[in-house]
């Protein structure tokens, strides 16, 4: 793990607390730390979350996300920044439970 980005480890461990589905990938981007956390996978993306160089709110060890924003949110940008690996996981777990009443 890398000391510098732990916040998207704290999003992993909820996640499988929860057992809710997602796909982590670790990669280097310009040759810096990038690490993606893709719920519930890349073939069905409700939402990619990232932390590495370069991403909104990693020198706060903060997320950045693509999908499940605010109504808010949507009108201004295609992704948050900034975000605690909680707000990130409350997002995910309230879509998490929506799709299953739903069945999808």
């Amino acid at each position: 793990m890398n000391d510098k980005y732990t916040e998207i480890y704290v999003l992993k461990e909820l996640l499988e607390q929860a057992e809710i589905p997602y796909q982590f990938s670790s990669r280097p981007f310009e040759g810096l730390p990038h690490i993606q956390i893709v719920y519930p996978n890349s073939e069905n993306r409700r939402v990619s979350v990232i932390q590495g160089y370069g991403t909104y709110g990693a020198e706060k060890n903060l997320l950045e996300i693509m999908g499940l924003l605010t109504e808010a949110e949507q009108g201004h940008r295609s992704e948050v920044g900034w975000l605690s690996a909680e707000n990130v996981f409350d997002r995910i777990a309230a879509d998490y439970e929506k799709c299953k009443q739903i069945g999808g």
